[in-house]
């Protein structure tokens, strides 16, 4: 009777040895997420190269809110300025700004990034660990199931074996 609970142990063990992988994935500090972001190079997402394109994305929206800004707010907030500003020198107050802003963007975009990393970094225990192993354990569900099965059936296997022998 004992042989027949030889399938159950080693499904279980598959199971355990999926949980413990997800596990030391998010808990370890020599192999675990922590380090793989540790060694992370954020310079390899935002660089010189590919800043201009981040901000040719954002580019309506500053378009929109330097619009914004010049025609409403610089009323309500100087409006002896505003009485001398029109459409046309508003447009090229934009362009002004927008050539400038360009030319500051790949450090801005650059140390922007190194921060969100450093804060990201710095929370990672406190903050981010525990909704990532749950989205991972939720996420790893069927892999574990599936886990379960193949040692179920490896066990069976074992039984089958051991019982012929």
């Amino acid at each position: 009777m004992d042989i027949y609970i030889i399938p159950i142990v080693t499904g279980l063990l598959a199971w355990f040895i999926a949980w413990l992988f997800i596990k030391i994935l998010t808990r370890s500090k020599r192999f675990g997420l922590k380090k793989m972001l540790q060694q992370l190079d954020i310079s390899a997402f935002i660089n010189a190269a590919n800043s201009t394109q981040h901000f040719e994305t954002v580019l309506p929206i500053i378009d929109k809110q330097l619009d914004d800004f010049f025609k409403h707010k610089l009323g309500e907030k100087m409006p002896a300025i505003a009485m001398f500003i029109g459409d046309k020198t508003i447009e090229q107050l934009k362009l002004v700004f927008v050539e400038e802003l360009r030319a500051i963007s790949p450090s801005m975009l650059q140390k922007i990034a190194n921060h969100g990393k450093e804060n990201f970094e710095n929370n990672l225990d406190s903050k981010w660990l525990p909704i990532i192993e749950t989205k991972l354990m939720k996420g790893t569900r069927p892999f574990r199931y599936l886990s379960f099965t193949i040692g179920l059936a490896f066990g069976i296997l074992l039984v089958v074996l051991f019982h012929h022998l």
